[in-house]
């Protein structure tokens, strides 16, 4: 049951505490994107649209993006941690010597020194890291406004969320999108969010920032 890590460092905090405070003007998420020194993927291999300095991608691939090239709302999702639930199958292809969605896994972000592969990882390593990134950004911005567990599932996902201004700060689980829903993931999504606008019950936090 493994995971892949790479936790926000200080320095990646501080840009998305910044990115979350700031007025999402036109051209102002991409003003900030080149002054954190973020650099654009444009390689065809990601559906990413920055990488950071901390090892890091930036999705979707629209954000920041000229006027021209938006296609939706903007928002930004930054994952931290991938983790997978092995099963039978898994351990039948290991056991013929084949490849499956652990060695995909293992793969995943392979390219990139600051992340962790742990072939030997639980949930609560998984749970740990989301705890850990919590932490982080409380060092910052203090107390989350809310914290919630989806109680509903049969293996809890848990959220955390800040107000910065007219925009949102949450960090959470939910699937990746990306692998087809074959890991799960943890993350930090920021967008504008009105102030009156609540935020979800735990059970639809997954459906806001699922990227």
């Amino acid at each position: 049951m493994p995971t892949t890590t790479c936790l926000p460092t200080a320095e990646l905090v501080d840009q998305l505490v910044e990115l979350a405070r700031l007025d999402w003007a036109p051209g102002a998420t991409a003003a900030a994107a080149e002054r954190f020194g973020w650099t654009p993927v444009d390689d065809g291999s990601w559906a990413a649209a920055f990488a950071t300095n901390t090892g890091h991608y930036v999705v979707p691939d629209w954000f920041a993006a000229p006027p021209q090239r938006r296609t939706e709302d903007e928002e930004c999702h930054i994952p931290f941690c991938y983790y997978y639930e092995a099963d039978d199958f898994d351990q039948e292809l290991a056991a013929g010597g084949l490849s499956g969605n652990i060695d995909w896994l293992e793969k995943h972000h392979a390219q990139d020194p600051e992340w962790r592969f742990d072939r030997d990882a639980d949930r609560a390593h998984f749970d740990a890291q989301w705890l850990l990134a919590v932490t982080l950004f409380t060092r910052r911005l203090g107390a989350p406004e809310v914290t919630a567990r989806d109680e509903e599932r049969k293996t809890p996902w848990h959220y955390a969320a800040w107000r910065c201004g007219a925009n949102a700060l949450v960090v959470g689980q939910c699937t990746d999108s990306g692998s087809y829903d074959t890991f799960e993931q943890a993350l930090v999504w920021i967008a504008p969010y009105p102030a009156d606008r609540p935020f979800p019950d735990a059970g639809a936090f997954d459906g806001l920032i699922e990227c």
